[in-house]
């Protein structure tokens, strides 16, 4: 076995397991919101090391694997926020039992109930 060969065994190793870790948190926490972080998180270590792999594993698409990682930590974040607001207008306050500090409530994204007009 080439010193190659151990370094990709050694990044796809533990980027599967980043990834298997990723996915319990993802199973196991209660909330949208806590899923999306253990996924968020974990998962863009995992897929970067998987992606680092083959990238060292092809020496001719190296460039091309950091330039996806590159897009990768550019983006995981902006569609992280995007859903994680969608997930937030389109819940119930039930649905926040577990969320104990609102972040988004503020900046005017939340249509908060209006209370209903007295007549008489």
């Amino acid at each position: 076995m080439t010193t190659v060969e151990a370094i990709t065994i050694i990044l796809a190793a533990a980027g599967t397991l980043i990834m298997l870790i990723s996915s319990y948190g993802v199973l196991r926490f209660p909330d949208v919101f806590m899923r999306m972080h253990a996924f968020g998180k974990a998962g863009t270590l995992g897929i970067s090391c998987l992606i680092v792999a083959a990238g060292i594993f092809y020496p001719q698409y190296l460039a091309r694997m950091v330039v996806l990682v590159g897009l990768f930590f550019l983006t995981g974040p902006i569609a992280s926020t995007a859903i994680a607001r969608a997930a937030l207008q389109a819940s119930t306050p039930e649905d926040h039992l577990h969320l104990t500090i609102n972040e988004m409530q503020d900046d005017g994204m939340i249509k908060k109930p209006r209370k209903p007009k007295r007549t008489g």
